[in-house]
């Protein structure tokens, strides 16, 4: 049996932080990022949380930063162990936001134990008498693997160039060894360590989540007899060298969205390695009020039923200028009507620089029990008008099928990759409450139909995050340059 482990350290939030070598300011973004990718796509056992949550744990407004991680920490779906480090303070304080963890945790036959370490001068720690005692309590009636949960890293001395470590380590590593331990954890040191072992005993310390290009670990420990550890390091910050575009991003002016803004999401795309973003609101919210649009009025008619009192769409181009968004990203996410027509009154069609195009509903989705086969062949026959529309990309091309309960018809592929082919639409990938057939979009690459990269964010913690982009495209077989596959909307 294995057990897959999530280690993240060394957030150190403060919005003003001015260290140049902690972007402490957007740590809860960060951190939002991380759990949204462990929740979705990694899906650990348990999480971890090794410190340092704080920049300035004991400086005014602390507690009510602490709370604001303990809400994002509240996300994470797997059982999760949090402790302090040197940095957050007055360890009483911390546990009065956070839970404090029992004396020791078993998550799938694996036992961990945390240990809140006595700092010593000069960042360092030492591990007292009672401490030492509890690593052998810990073994008494269990026999399997024991992890041990430290800020300040352990390892054997000599190992590492990591300048921080416990004045009595040997005594420690040594209590590791006699009872058993077969794996310790750290944070605190911003570098990390990905993996050191000596005698049967494993070390790895987790990298600063705040820190460019923001690491978390996962270790796969297996928990028989050899207890072997497989620590792979995930980056929230992508490949500036693949200078990529997230193509899909919404607003503040998005009815569903959490905590967008333009201004800010241009000012972190480069800090999450994006060369660019596009700006892409639903269209059909900014010509309907919100229940008109939850209520999919502008199905029937398109913007022919728009009211011009809820007519939103003239601020948000003019609020897209104001942020210096380049005009060539200021799109929209065009709804398809019931004709096959964007939602899209052709005043506006001008100020649009990007148009992508999603078919979110059809005439029969609409029925108490919908007919797949029906559903299909609607959804042909509109998609052969939609892409004729000008559109330049179809956002996640088969997503309807799946908010509606049904599996995307693997027949759809071929007729859906050559109708994008004939009218030079590009297909996108987006993993937004969506699951991208890997078969259609090897067809794509293979048909020569260009891509773009999505996230759909209605987060800021979302902007761009395309580790899963990139594992799809790599899966598909595609090995070469992006560029290659992938639409730039600017020029």
């Amino acid at each position: 049996m294995k057990i897959k482990i999530a280690a993240i350290a060394d957030t150190h939030f403060d919005p003003c932080t001015g260290n140049p070598q902690r972007q402490g300011e957007i740590a809860d973004l960060l951190l939002e990022r991380t759990v949204h990718r462990l929740n979705e796509f990694i899906k650990p056992d348990v999480t971890l949380i090794l410190g340092d949550l704080l920049d300035k744990g004991e400086a005014p407004g602390a507690r009510e930063r602490f709370q604001r991680m303990r809400r994002i920490v509240d996300e994470i779906q797997s059982p999760t162990i949090v402790i302090p480090g040197n940095h957050d303070g007055d360890v009483r304080a911390f546990y009065e936001v956070f839970t404090e963890p029992e004396e020791f945790t078993d998550v799938k036959g694996v036992r961990f134990v945390h240990f809140l370490d006595p700092e010593e001068p000069g960042y360092n720690a030492r591990r007292t008498p009672h401490d030492l005692e509890r690593m052998a309590g810990a073994r008494a009636g269990f026999d399997g693997p024991i992890v041990a949960l430290q800020h300040v890293p352990i390892f054997p001395p000599g190992a590492s160039e990591c300048p921080w470590h416990y004045t009595n380590a040997e005594e420690v590593i040594s209590a590791m060894r006699a009872h058993g331990y077969c794996l310790a954890v750290s944070g605190h040191y911003h570098e990390g360590i990905d993996f050191l072992s000596e005698d049967g005993v494993s070390f790895t310390a987790a990298p600063a989540l705040c820190r460019p290009p923001y690491v978390f670990l996962t270790i796969t420990l297996s928990t028989g007899s050899e207890c072997q550890p497989v620590v792979t390091r995930h980056t929230l910050r992508m490949p500036q060298q693949l200078g990529l575009v997230d193509c899909h991003v919404h607003t503040q002016f998005a009815y569903c969205s959490h905590d967008m803004d333009m201004e800010r999401a241009l000012a972190l795309a480069p800090d999450f390695g994006l060369a660019g973003l596009a700006f892409t609101e639903h269209s059909g919210q900014l010509y309907f009020g919100a229940d008109a649009y939850w209520r999919s009025d502008w199905l029937a008619e398109g913007t022919d039923d728009a009211q011009e009192s809820d007519r939103r769409i003239d601020a948000y181009i003019a609020a897209a200028r104001e942020a210096n968004c380049p005009t060539e990203c200021i799109g929209l996410e065009a709804d398809c009507d019931a004709h096959g027509r964007p939602v899209l009154d052709g005043r506006d069609r001008g100020s649009v620089g990007f148009l992508i195009g999603a078919i979110h509903q059809t005439p029969e989705l609409q029925e108490p029990a919908p007919d797949g086969g029906r559903v299909a062949d609607e959804f042909m026959a509109l998609l052969e008008r939609f892409l004729a529309s000008g559109i330049r990309a179809l956002a996640h091309p088969f997503r309807v099928f799946r908010h509606a309960g049904l599996e995307p018809p693997p027949a759809l592929f071929g007729p859906t990759v050559r109708l994008l082919r004939k009218n030079d639409v590009a297909a996108e990938i987006n993993f937004h409450a969506n699951e991208p057939p890997p078969e259609f979009i090897r067809q794509c690459i293979e048909s020569g139909v260009r891509l773009t990269f999505g996230s759909d964010a209605h987060s800021l913690c979302l902007i761009g995050d395309f580790a899963p982009h990139l594992e799809l495209v790599r899966a598909c077989g595609f090995d070469g340059d992006l560029s290659d596959i992938l639409l730039d909307p600017r020029p």
